[in-house]
């Protein structure tokens, strides 16, 4: 009998889950949970006892998610019921959503759904609840999302590195004469955690302990993007002399020719790094292109990775290190694949 899963998320409807599990409330939170659960290959048996349901209900919203995505989780309206927001409320909605709540005289930059309610009140003596807002903005096909800078200028040379990079790529994997391909990367760790959205007690918010110091250190790791295995060290920051200390431990521990692709960052361009660099016969660098991390795989790894050992949870350097390093024990390559969104 062959498992059921979820069709696998593309990237931004993964990030729309995420935000949906940490700003949804109730039932709509739940099923985001649940095919994000779903996707990292949980069984729809291990899906009914973490919920409590029916394996008729997890296939529903399995349905409704491969079908609709993001927004097939919400509850539909019922038949019949007549529309609360008419068609003048909804073109001011979107009139709104074009600018600033600055524009209409509010001390706010955000349009949110309580304050676009009073607005919608006040001008068109429409009231409603907030949820009946919220449905509007959903059959308008707006979503709550985190915006993306907007980069002025691209990278002149970005479809020429990107080719390098997939002809690298292709050259790895049509041989086992190739070099071993690597994607580096670099990531804080704090002290301070990260705060991400967690089970509570209605009325009853949690609280998460501030550190008494906010000391913080570099992961420095690499992604072999074709096997999933990766290799990883501590350092106090990113820095060429640090650099050039985790590419000889690198060397150490990779045979053959390798291949390492990272980003621009002053420690991986600097003059100390290329001497570095040319010191190793069998050692290639290529470079991604500026303000492109969404083309580096292991930055997806990065955001599991601070998901499951530092979000909520104060703890020491040590002990976040120790976590660290037991996340990488217990996944497998075929894990990490499936984290980076390497494999289906």
């Amino acid at each position: 009998m062959q498992l059921r899963f979820v069709r696998t998320p593309n990237e931004q409807e993964h990030e729309e889950l995420q935000h949906m599990t940490q700003q949804e409330v109730g039932r709509v939170s739940e099923r985001a949970r649940m095919v994000l659960l779903s996707a990292r290959r949980y069984s729809v048996q291990d899906l009914c006892e973490i919920f409590e349901m029916t394996d008729d209900t997890i296939y529903k919203w399995f349905d409704r998610f491969d079908e609709e995505g993001p927004e097939g989780l919400f509850d539909q309206a019922r038949s019949g019921r007549p529309p609360e927001i008419d068609e003048q409320a909804e073109q001011e909605i979107e009139r709104l959503l074009q600018g600033s709540p600055l524009d209409e005289g509010y001390a706010f930059t955000t349009w949110t759904v309580p304050l676009m309610n009073e607005h919608l009140s006040g001008k068109l003596g429409l009231e409603v609840s907030d949820e009946t807002v919220r449905r509007a903005l959903r059959r308008l096909e707006f979503v709550w999302r985190r915006p993306r800078w907007a980069i002025e200028v691209e990278d002149p040379r970005f479809e020429e590195r990107m080719k390098a990079i997939k002809t690298a790529l292709e050259r790895a994997q049509a041989t086992d004469e190739g070099p071993t391909v690597l994607f580096e990367d670099e990531t804080t760790f704090r002290r301070l955690p990260p705060l991400r959205g967690m089970w509570m007690r209605r009325g009853q918010q949690a609280r998460v302990k501030l550190p008494d110091s906010n000391g913080k250190f570099a992961l420095y790791g690499v992604l072999n993007p074709l096997t999933g295995e990766t290799f990883t060290a501590p350092y106090p920051k990113g820095k060429s002399c640090y650099t050039e200390a985790f590419l000889e431990r690198l060397m150490q521990q990779v045979q053959g020719k390798v291949l390492v692709i990272w980003d621009q960052a002053s420690w991986h361009t600097s003059e100390w790094v290329e001497k570095v660099i040319e010191g190793y016969e069998r050692l290639e660098v290529l470079l991604l292109p500026k303000r492109a991390p969404e083309e580096n795989p292991i930055e997806d790894l990065w955001r599991h990775l601070k998901q499951m050992v530092a979000a909520n949870l104060e703890r020491s350097l040590d002990a976040l290190k120790a976590a660290i390093e037991k996340f990488f024990e217990d996944r497998s390559e075929s894990d990490i694949l499936r984290m980076t969104g390497l494999n289906a």
